[in-house]
């Protein structure tokens, strides 16, 4: 008797379900006050730095990951915005992190399908290492479009994803690719990502014309992540691992830059006309 062939799994329900089950375990567990401080602070000031102290009408976050395992970008988004909205793609995580910020407006969606927000309803948004964790690289371009649609003429993305040409990076995805759960070594799950070279077109076939690009996070990732764990960011020897590792940032000056960065970032602005 012949059997039906398997029903193929939808990749978006399948990567949904991912984190889900990941927020419904302890997720603050993967909080290191040190590392996320550090992480936190490095991204408020480039955010500061390239957006110059504009003021925004409406900011909008694409997932809310950093904002559950430590204080996250919202409280900074809040100080330059009137209103601040945010999604994640677990509701788990949409919860927790409605409970660390009260006057954060969030739901549980997929950047691939912001069905409940209307064309131009935000200036700024802010989509930091959201878009590499597809398993279909072609899941980028269907983000940026959304992303793209949701700004008003003349608002601004700031985006960053995995660098592919850090050794670091490129080894961790292709061992990634190899393992189907998260682990010690690598506890997220890990997607597709495109170098700056590739990304910036990406950028441009959304609509959005790209104003600057860079790389973040120079500092040897690995290492500084794990040797944050024996320190507390108030103590002073936690303090001046904190200093090191955002002086780290001066290798952004060298010719080096695409290899040691760990991300790559770019600030791009839809046109008015």
């Amino acid at each position: 008797m012949s059997q039906d062939p398997p029903i193929p799994r939808d990749p978006a329900a399948a990567g949904q379900e991912r984190w889900d089950t990941m927020a419904s375990e302890d997720i603050t567990g993967l909080s290191l006050p040190l590392w996320r401080r550090f992480c936190d602070q490095l991204h408020v000031w480039i955010l500061r730095e390239w957006t110059g102290g504009t003021r925004f009408a409406s900011a909008f976050k694409t997932d809310l990951f950093d904002e559950v395992v430590g204080a996250g970008l919202v409280d900074w988004l809040l100080s330059v915005s009137d209103r601040v909205e945010g999604i994640d793609v677990a509701a788990g995580i949409v919860e927790q992190a409605l409970q660390k910020h009260a006057e954060l407006r969030a739901r549980q969606a997929d950047v691939r399908q912001l069905v409940e927000h209307p064309s131009g309803s935000f200036d700024l948004v802010v989509s930091n290492s959201t878009l590499d964790h597809f398993d279909d690289q072609r899941d980028l371009a269907v983000a940026l479009a959304e992303l793209s649609r949701i700004l008003v003429p003349g608002g601004l993305l700031f985006l960053t994803l995995d660098n592919p040409r850090n050794p670091v990076v490129g080894l961790r995805n292709r061992l990634a690719s190899r393992w189907t759960a998260p682990g010690p070594l690598i506890p997220y799950f890990m997607g597709h990502t495109v170098p700056l070279s590739a990304l910036i077109p990406l950028v441009t076939a959304a609509g959005l014309q790209v104003e600057r690009t860079g790389y973040l996070m120079h500092v040897p990732r690995v290492l500084f992540l794990h040797a944050s764990r024996w320190f507390s960011p108030d103590s002073r020897p936690g303090q001046s691992l904190l200093h090191f590792m955002q002086g780290c940032e001066m290798l952004d000056h060298l010719p080096t830059r695409a290899w040691t960065g760990h991300f790559s970032v770019v600030l791009a602005r839809k046109p008015t006309k």
